[in-house]
């Protein structure tokens, strides 16, 4: 990674100074750092949806499609508990404790497959640095099959990659599952994301994640429930695209965008100050509505997220006016779209990316 100095301007640095003051004020008595009862409820409803019906797959009086069906819940719930419940763990605001944080960021990614311990090195080290920075923010690293960003190299089937965009998302999870965790692990190239981390307990905690969980999605339900092998696996399979489906139109739109910036640095600076960057790379989504915080664990409050890691995001209801009306003040970007909105931007992003002038 290569990693950057941001710019010190003083009038972006008032600009944050205020927006932190106002939020605090605005916070100020209530439990911000871990999790509260709305935190505990929410996850814990999608922790029982998700393991009642992965309960329900090892009936014997299921059809097949009762059992895809199932499945299908069983691995979108437990999306929705990555959500939910580990993210915030993976910034250790669901509880005081740090390892009660790393226990639950193990388990609440259990059933969606990409390593919790990497994800969370490379999300927080990089992508909550550099967002959108070619080079730094490894979300954003080139894509053999899509161009997200304009200091991506064009290549002539870009043209078309706004209508075959949704098939390459469908493997989203497969890829960081079969793919990206091993990359990740054992590529000298990532060195500087897992400095600190063992080599041992990288490796052993990789291993077990990962038995874990094959356990859990593949080989329980073939050995025990009463469907052949092959129909299990298909199962898995279309479950987890479908899966990534959901994950894609919930954050794709958040940086790639039409109209978010991709800052190319002079040198080694950026352009703007770290707080200034996260708006001018972030677009929120339905951020006013209850079931979009409630489905995407505060993923659609995107900006108070990348501004306020520290803070519990069962709290991101109450500052997002505030941020809106802050950066209106001190004439600073904030994005914000309805979800279709955000998918719809999204597409004529890539669509102009497609263009090799761009």
């Amino acid at each position: 990674m290569k990693a950057k100095y941001f710019n010190k301007s003083e009038e972006e640095k008032l600009f944050f100074s205020t927006l932190k003051q106002r939020v605090q004020e605005q916070l100020q008595g209530k439990i911000i750092s871990y999790g509260d009862a709305r935190f505990w409820f929410k996850g814990l409803f999608w922790t029982f949806v998700c393991y009642l019906s992965y309960l329900a797959l090892f009936s014997d009086s299921i059809s097949k499609m009762s059992f895809w069906l199932l499945y299908v819940v069983f691995q979108l719930s437990g999306l929705l508990i990555g959500f939910s419940f580990g993210h915030d763990a993976s910034h250790n605001t669901a509880f005081k404790n740090k390892k009660a944080n790393s226990v639950l960021h193990f388990f609440s990614f259990l059933t969606v497959g990409i390593d919790p311990l990497l994800w969370g090195l490379r999300h927080i080290r990089s992508h909550h640095l550099y967002a959108n920075v070619e080079g730094s923010d490894v979300d954003i690293d080139k894509n053999p099959f899509l161009r997200l960003g304009p200091t991506h190299p064009w290549k002539p089937m870009h043209k078309y990659q706004v209508y075959y965009a949704p098939f390459v998302y469908m493997f989203t999870l497969l890829h960081s599952v079969f793919m990206s965790d091993w990359m990740y692990l054992f590529s000298s190239e990532y060195d500087w994301m897992k400095r600190g981390v063992p080599k041992m307990e990288l490796y052993l905690r990789f291993l077990l994640y990962k038995i874990f969980y094959f356990t859990l999605v593949l080989i329980l339900p073939i050995l025990f429930s009463h469907f052949e092998w092959s129909f299990v696996v298909v199962s898995y399979f279309t479950a987890s695209a479908f899966t990534s489906m959901v994950f894609i139109i919930m954050l794709v739109g958040t940086h790639f965008f039409d109209g978010a910036d991709y800052p190319e640095p002079e040198g080694e600076f950026l352009e703007h100050t770290w707080a200034v960057h996260q708006l001018h790379t972030s677009c929120d989504w339905n951020a006013d509505k209850g079931w979009a915080r409630f489905l995407s664990g505060g993923s659609n409050c995107h900006a108070a997220h990348h501004l306020f890691p520290n803070i519990c995001h069962t709290n991101y209801s109450e500052i997002n006016n505030i941020i809106e009306e802050t950066t209106k003040e001190y004439k600073q970007p904030y994005h914000h779209k309805t979800l279709l909105e955000m998918m719809f931007s999204h597409f004529k992003h890539l669509y102009k990316m497609g263009n090799p002038e761009v």
